[in-house]
């Protein structure tokens, strides 16, 4: 399980870094990453030897959440379409082709 957790905090960290670069293509593909980890993981009980390491992804990931909310509110790259995910894991596709400019 600490393998999880190392690779979990690995990758928050990346989504951290997205959030504040305001990239949401990386945050996109952070999160995809993760998505695929946890579907093929392969040890569910595992034990977690730093309870320490565990609590600082934790945080992390609430963090993260805080900025991606603050984002979606303020910045138009990070609304989402729709409620999240799809029944495939997967965030909607968003229609580009649909911008209208007002005078």
């Amino acid at each position: 399980m600490d393998g999880l957790v190392e690779e979990l905090f690995r990758l928050e960290s990346a989504k951290h870094r997205a959030l504040v670069l305001i990239d949401a293509p990386a945050y996109e593909a952070t999160v995809r990453e993760q998505m695929r980890l946890l579907a093929e993981w392969k040890e569910p009980n595992g034990k977690v030897s730093s309870v320490e390491r565990l609590l600082a992804l934790s945080q992390l990931i609430t963090l993260n959440t805080r900025l991606l909310q603050n984002l979606m509110l303020t910045t138009p790259v990070f609304r989402l379409v729709g409620n999240g995910y799809t029944d495939q894991g997967r965030i909607p596709v968003r229609d580009a082709s649909r911008v209208s400019v007002k005078a």
